[in-house]
């Protein structure tokens, strides 16, 4: 007899979809068994009454960092048993560090109160799985297990096509004659076909000029044929679509799904591509981590995506070439499965070590180390520089450091538990922190100790440098105007530019958001404070580039001014703490 009151299990997934996945998967699971599984993401919170009803809890990496921040409510956070961290390899990522500090204070926490809980790691893709073990502290013969491809269910073929044109539109028709071509060679062996692109608008344009190729060439029966019944069908469902650009492509045998569209849209598509009836599928990564609809083929069109934090366009992260090429070959169909990955001749060789697990995991603490430093302190779990050194040895970043000191500029000669260097780490993060008035910092003494600013930023997960800025620029009495300067100016926002195709766009919108904006379209504080009113006011944005950096601001905006409300009330600014306040709620 299991005792359900007795523990609790914690499923740390990256991606709200896949959050949204594992939920349904696990709830129909151990719905035998009386277990109830909840979602705890960004989208849906939960009371505390639920979280205590609640066995199995699926979540992502910040979430759950921010939960186990608070030392004010260790109830339950202490009756977990078994924490899963899927997708282990993200400690290569940005939000890498997020892992690092979980598995680090649940390593503590298990040491200091002898309750023993279980950290199990999956991957995929981990070509150093052994640090990864070591992190965890694993022992190698009893708790690490490494399955090669063999155990695949479906073996993979891959290929690789590397463009060396250079002119955009030339290249653009390239790429699309070479997805044809691939898709051709599908149709011909009667297999259906899933084909990534990285934004909303690329999958409605790919389709359509996918649809018209075949037009062109008169091989639309490859697609659907005249008198079949996969034609009637289509023909019907196609006047229950609500999106234009699905409607458009839907008849042919072609279809688009990406968040964008209505739920019935997506529901739609997902039935008619399961059924066969829809050969051909364009969409965005989100299919790949939340649905699991495989295909026969997998097209990865163009490596680069755009990333607002960055403001710009980057490569493909491993975890999401994995996650797609994942989604060739159906196991119960299938006696193999095509990926092809379309890139940048430049880019070749980097894909090719991706996929043969010729790249190392490394971790990314150091350029975060103080705002997970002063978390920390906060949670009362270091109070000294000496105990900030002893925590370092629980990273992943240490484990790292002493397999290759070269990459982190540490040397082991003089140093071979690298004591000193962690000192040095922790020290320059202490000093930084103390600049921001999140601690004190006491040299002699190397006593560390939080202020209430330290909490606010900890609790509401602002950037060190943000807190600074806030420091310097915030009065009893502000306007609106000077408010929304303020936020503009949040260290959250410092990798946003304003590109040349989005001035226009971007003044149009200054004429008509409700508070004047003073700055220069130029700048790129008057892009974020445009880009917040015009969400706040539901003005509709053309460009794609510019609805990425508008979410990215809208995700952040919550907090931040939670934060501004909070370090108002700290200093007894009521008028101000209200502004911040209605803010928040719009």
């Amino acid at each position: 007899v299991v005792d359900a009151k007795a523990f609790k299990i914690v499923y740390v997934a990256p991606m709200k979809a896949l959050v949204q996945e594992v939920v349904k998967n696990f709830g129909r699971r151990l719905k035998a068994y009386d277990l109830s599984v909840r979602e705890l993401s960004g989208d849906s919170t939960l009371t505390r009454q639920q979280i205590m009803d609640t066995n199995v809890i699926v979540t992502t990496p910040e979430k759950w960092d921010i939960i186990t921040r608070k030392s004010d409510d260790r109830s339950y956070t202490q009756m977990v048993k078994l924490i899963i961290i899927d997708e282990i390899h993200l400690l290569h990522d940005s939000r890498g560090p997020v892992l690092e500090s979980i598995v680090g204070r649940t390593i503590r926490q298990v040491e200091q109160s002898q309750e023993p809980v279980r950290i199990v790691g999956l991957s995929a893709t981990l070509p150093n799985y052994a640090d990864v073990a070591t992190f965890l502290r694993v022992k190698p013969e009893t708790g690490l297990f490494f399955f090669d491809n063999s155990f695949r269910p479906v073996p993979l073929q891959q290929q690789y096509i590397g463009v060396s044109e250079k002119n955009s539109l030339k290249k653009l028709k390239l790429v699309n004659d070479i997805c044809y071509e691939k898709v051709l060679q599908q149709r011909e062996a009667n297999n259906q076909i899933l084909i990534f692109c990285h934004s909303r608008a690329e999958c409605a344009k790919t389709a359509k000029a996918l649809r018209d190729i075949a037009q062109e060439r008169d091989q639309m029966e490859l697609f659907v044929k005249p008198d079949s019944a996969s034609r009637e069908i289509l023909e019907e469902e196609k006047e229950t679509v609500k999106n234009p650009a699905l409607q458009d492509v839907v008849g042919y045998g072609f279809g688009i799904h990406h968040a964008g569209l209505a739920k019935s849209d997506r529901e739609l598509v997902e039935d008619l591509f399961a059924d066969k009836h829809m050969q051909v599928l364009v969409c965005t990564a989100t299919l790949a981590w939340g649905v699991n609809l495989p295909a026969h083929s997998v097209i990865i069109k163009g490596t680069q995506m755009y990333n607002p934090e960055v403001g710009g366009w980057v490569e493909l992260s491993p975890l999401d070439i994995m996650q797609m090429l994942g989604r060739a070959g159906r196991p119960q169909f299938d006696s193999e499965g095509e990926g092809i990955i379309i890139t940048n001749h430049e880019d070749l060789q980097y894909y090719l070590s991706l996929m043969n697990l010729q790249l190392p995991v490394e971790s990314q603490l150091i350029k975060v180390l103080p705002n997970h430093l002063n978390a920390e302190v906060v949670l009362g779990s270091i109070q000294s520089i000496d105990e900030a050194v002893d925590w370092l040895a629980y990273t992943y970043l240490y484990v790292r450091m002493l397999r290759s000191p070269a990459v982190y500029g540490a040397d082991l000669t003089d140093d071979p538990d690298l004591k000193d260097y962690r000192r040095a780490l922790v020290h320059s993060a202490a000093c930084m922190l103390e600049k921001s008035q999140l601690i004190r910092y006491d040299r002699k003494s190397g006593s560390l100790q939080s202020t209430p600013m330290g909490k606010v930023s900890s609790h509401f997960y602002i950037d060190h440098e943000s807190m600074k800025t806030y420091n310097q620029h915030l009065k009893p009495a502000m306007n609106d105007i000077e408010l929304l300067r303020l936020f503009s100016l949040s260290g959250e926002f410092k990798q946003l530019i304003v590109r040349a195709d989005e001035k226009l766009e971007l003044q149009k919108l200054a004429t008509k958001v409700p508070i004047p904006v003073k700055e220069s379209v130029e700048e790129k504080t008057a892009k974020v404070n445009i880009l917040l009113q015009a969400y706040i006011s539901k003005l509709k944005l053309e460009g794609f580039a510019l609805l990425a950096d508008m979410v990215h601001v809208q995700q952040s905006a919550g907090r931040i001014m939670r934060c501004l409300f909070e370090i108002a009330m700290n200093r007894g600014w009521c008028s101000l703490a209200k502004q911040c306040l209605s803010f928040a709620k719009s």
